[in-house]
């Protein structure tokens, strides 16, 4: 089955007074049969504890279904139960153990509400008036209540966690994962534009303000390089993450490291643009291109050398014996991201030239992939 954000299936999570409240209104709206009408064959000392005792039993099981059915959406938070990605990310951003705990704590106290309930009702059959019946009934939604307020901050937390988590991109681990990188204004989300099928997912990651971009495209799996038919087509997930591959590692801070981290677990190939227009970024991007194929030297790589149609022959020529001289085990693709079909075309000869280490990798994350 295809993997995307597990945090979008959490429902909104309710403030603790909202969550007390919601439950009791409901239970005392209730219809309890038995408790009413003239019969004179039942006492009415009787129908008061049956009527009490309910009522503690209804708001007991009203707020503990609620509380267990946070604890059940929330995605497990155990190896294996989520992709590697998103339990870094929800590391990085929030941490683990802390929700770990948070969630622990709402069992605890559903748990808390079934003893305070057994405690009463069995109170309540023994009450000798029907006042008494009352006054115990009220003890116990009162300490029903005092349990949920304690879950105050704790219920806020989860709910932070929830609409932060949520927002970002929904990624599918059944597919190979291009991730871009390079520096601000290269050209990245031109390329993802440029050869997506349909409108790109925005999305956000809860440590930066940036937003991060997931487009789709289709992509031919072949019997091997050398074949010219494809034997099907694939889809293919091409990803911007801005704030995690357009700047130099010693730039970063702890979080950016470890988000950095997370993306190892996640790209199959990465795809580094660099636009030697910006005549004031070039070592800054030659420093950073050096420290991408250092963290991802497992990586098939496709380098792009954007703004092609800005440079004259010349400028051309200048460029590819520069590289050569410095770089010359790693071709590079001059380009324009004013056509996409070149540049979707590229993508086709990339994956195929690399379609078995792209499904190794993808088989090492214990992901899914055409063979």
């Amino acid at each position: 089955m295809p993997s995307t954000n597990p945090f979008r299936a959490i429902k909104p999570i309710p403030f603790a007074d909202e969550l007390f409240t919601l439950s009791h209104n409901t239970v005392m709206k209730t219809s309890i049969r038995g408790t009413s009408g003239s019969s004179k064959s039942v006492p009415l000392i009787r129908k008061a504890r049956k009527k009490e005792a309910v009522r503690i039993e209804l708001l007991s099981r009203q707020l503990r279904e609620r509380l267990f059915r946070i604890v059940e959406e929330f995605p497990t938070l155990q190896d294996g139960y989520i992709p590697d990605f998103y339990v870094e990310i929800l590391d990085i951003s929030f941490s683990i153990d802390k929700i770990r705990q948070t969630l622990g704590s709402l069992s605890g106290s559903a748990n808390l509400i079934w003893q305070i309930k057994r405690e009463y009702i069995g109170t309540v059959w023994h009450a000798s008036s029907i006042l008494a019946t009352k006054d115990l009934r009220r003890a116990a939604f009162g300490r029903f209540e005092s349990v949920i307020k304690k879950l105050k901050t704790r219920l806020e937390y989860l709910e932070v966690v929830r609409k932060e988590m949520r927002l970002m991109p929904g990624i599918d681990l059944e597919q190979p994962t291009l991730c871009i990188a390079g520096y601000p204004n290269v050209g990245k989300s031109s390329l993802v534009n440029g050869v997506t099928s349909a409108t790109p997912e925005i999305g956000a990651y809860p440590f930066t303000t940036k937003e991060a971009t997931v487009g789709h495209l289709e992509i031919p799996v072949y019997a091997s390089s050398s074949h010219t038919e494809p034997l099907t087509h694939i889809p293919c997930q091409i990803v911007d993450t801005p704030g995690i591959l357009d700047r130099a590692l010693d730039k970063r801070n702890e979080i950016e490291l470890r988000a950095l981290a997370a993306l190892k677990t996640l790209a199959a190939a990465i795809v580094f643009i660099f636009d030697f227009t910006q005549q004031e970024a070039i070592n800054a991007q030659l420093n950073l291109y050096s420290q991408i194929i250092s963290e991802f030297s497992d990586v098939p790589l496709l380098l792009l050398f954007s703004k092609a149609d800005l440079f004259d022959q010349i400028e051309k020529d200048a460029l590819e014996a520069f590289w050569k001289e410095n770089f010359s085990s790693h071709p590079f693709n001059l380009v324009s991201m004013n056509d996409p079909a070149n540049l979707h075309a590229l993508l086709v000869d990339f994956f195929k030239t690399n379609q078995k280490q792209i499904t190794a990798i993808m088989k090492q994350q214990n992901i899914p992939a055409e063979d």
